[in-house]
């Protein structure tokens, strides 16, 4: 993935996304990733198109998932 350095970060700029990210319990990198996407409008882009995606696979599928086998393939992983 592609890295970029940010420079001469204004201090109140800063302190305001190191206090969002805080808050949001996100590093300061995700908070100006979620910034950036969300100014330039990718955000919900991104999520509808992979809800989308999802509910397309979903239709792929030919046998349904019970509670039971999840519990089954769970207990599994704990033997």
């Amino acid at each position: 993935m592609p890295t970029i350095t940010l420079k001469s970060i204004p201090p109140f700029l800063h302190f305001e996304l190191k206090k969002r990210a805080e808050i949001n319990k996100r590093s300061l990198n995700n908070e100006i990733l979620v910034c950036l996407e969300s100014y330039l409008g990718f955000r919900n882009f991104e999520k509808n198109q992979y809800l989308e995606e999802v509910r397309e696979f979903r239709k792929s599928i030919k046998s349904k998932i019970t509670q039971e086998m999840i519990n089954e393939l769970k207990n599994e992983g704990k033997r």
